[in-house]
């Protein structure tokens, strides 16, 4: 309870009848159900660490792929692209998605199973081998369905009270690593290792891919014309270029150069990260290499945002040999210049642990909590997570998703596990919502100095307007900066919310 006792001292009411929400919140936490129904309905501030292919359910691939005359490969339960020759084992999806009245087709139960980790446990495989393995099973579905991906993405979230998604995509990554395989010599001096004039148009197409995704959602969910809440429209989208690390240094290299690029050239592209496994033997063998890439592509573009998100310590004893072990974190943090990690499960291998977490709590350093993640790909639950550790030693955390899609989860599933695993009272849960605006990469300043205790901005000291269009310092500050403007929505909302009680 110590624990408890001091989180609980962390957060200070700004708006809203705080403390009898915290009395019902109190009341209901063994009772699941309940739980559920008022974290849904709660105000979540946004969703930090969430992969835009992964968040798809294997069901709506399915639907598209149906739609577009895609096939399923029976060998290797793959969707791939028509037409569908029997001979080569490869059947319409039309012919079993969605089947017929009252038909369960056992080919569509294991289609979902291996588009998914459903059920994975009880198919003698790890969850890490399900996990990775669905990606190239489902990726042929996403082909012209940007657009529905993000329509359902952002849907989805609006129903669960989230204002903000900030969504890894990989926008002309592929093309990039083709581009350094064509010609480039990372042993060359900056300028000369790969054609910056090729990847400037690798970039501009890769905008006008999110200008036709962005189209489609907007379209899908009729935002032109109703713009509610409902649908999804009023959530704020941002993007993360995520590069694939698992690939030539080359290639890793070209990519880190475009999405530095895409942060220059388009505002939408707030930031980057590098995925795929942080245990893959590449990642491994040149994990200190890219993050001197960054650090060295960081200077070069220093007139642009600096908002580095990192996949780091995603590890744990027995899934990588030791060595490994302890310090992904620290130069995911020193040498790439990290503002946020994702996952951070290796942390208690640092022997420099305690000086580790004391600089990601001066320099504000967040971490992104991804609870059904770890337990599904690495086996790390309730007691053995690192949760309990950053929230002790004061180091910002956010709750996400990861692959919500894939793990078949929503946010809310993952405050509802945060709670019930670690005991977590209102106020910690308040202040974890509002640090998912706080440490996003939204731009302008923020509305709090000090999230954790609620201290506002100095031009907000005598407090929140009720409207942006009084003639007051606070309110022109926060029309002035998006980020604070969020966060003032944020506020508004738990204001609404919380009043009721």
């Amino acid at each position: 309870m110590y624990l408890l006792a001091c989180l609980s001292a962390l957060f200070v009411p700004v708006m809203g009848d705080e403390k009898e929400a915290g009395l019902h919140f109190e009341s209901i936490k063994d009772r699941p159900l309940k739980l559920r129904h008022f974290l849904a309905t709660m105000p979540k501030g946004g969703d930090l660490h969430s992969h835009l292919s992964g968040a798809i359910y294997a069901e709506s691939y399915l639907a598209w792929a149906a739609e577009d005359d895609k096939c399923i490969n029976l060998s290797n339960l793959a969707l791939t692209p028509g037409p569908c020759d029997a001979s080569e084992d490869l059947k319409p999806v039309k012919d079993f998605y969605p089947g017929g009245p009252q038909d369960v087709d056992d080919l569509l139960v294991r289609v979902v199973d291996a588009l998914s980790v459903r059920d994975y446990n009880l198919r003698g495989l790890s969850g890490h081998q399900q996990f990775f393995s669905t990606f190239s099973r489902f990726y042929q579905a996403s082909a012209g369905r940007l657009g529905d991906m993000l329509a359902e993405v952002t849907g989805r979230a609006a129903q669960q009270n989230i204002g903000y998604l900030e969504l890894m995509h990989s926008p002309g990554m592929i093309a990039a690593s083709v581009e350094a395989e064509r010609e480039s010599d990372i042993t060359k001096p900056y300028g000369e290792r790969v054609s910056h004039s090729a990847l400037r148009l690798i970039a501009e197409k890769a905008m006008l891919e999110i200008d036709e995704m962005e189209k489609g959602r907007s379209l899908l969910q009729s935002c032109q014309i109703r713009n509610e809440a409902k649908t999804g429209c009023r959530v704020t989208v941002r993007y993360l270029a995520q590069v694939i690390r698992t690939w030539k240094p080359e290639q890793v290299y070209a990519q880190t150069l475009l999405a530095f690029m895409l942060m220059e050239m388009d505002e939408r592209v707030v930031g980057l990260n590098f995925v795929a496994p942080e245990d893959h033997p590449v990642s491994l063998r040149d994990y200190s290499t890219h993050m001197k890439f960054i650090q060295e592509l960081s200077a070069e573009f220093k007139d642009s945002n600096q908002n580095i998100a990192l996949h780091a310590g995603e590890l744990t004893l027995g899934l990588v040999p030791p060595e490994y072990l302890g310090w992904h974190i620290r130069d995911a943090i020193e040498i790439a210049g990290a503002k946020r990690i994702g996952h951070g499960i290796d942390i208690s291998y640092d022997p420099q642990m305690f000086a580790t977490l004391a600089k990601m709590r001066q320099s504000d350093v967040a971490v992104e909590i991804n609870l059904t993640s770890n337990e599904v790909i690495l086996g790390v639950s309730g007691e053995n997570h690192p949760i309990s550790i950053y929230l002790e030693e004061d180091v910002p955390i956010t709750i996400s998703t990861d692959d919500e899609g894939v793990s078949r989860i929503d946010l809310t599933n993952e405050y509802l596990r945060a709670v019930r695993t670690y005991d977590l009272d209102y106020k910690t849960v308040k202040g974890i919502s509002r640090n998912a605006l706080q440490y996003s990469f939204l731009d302008g300043a923020a509305l709090f100095q000090n999230p954790k205790n609620g201290v506002l901005a100095t031009a907000c000291s005598a407090g929140l307007p009720e409207d942006l269009s009084e003639a007051s310092p606070c309110a022109a500050f926060i029309s002035n900066n998006e980020k604070a403007t969020k966060q003032w929505e944020l506020e508004k909302s738990f204001d609404a919310f919380e009043d009721p009680f």
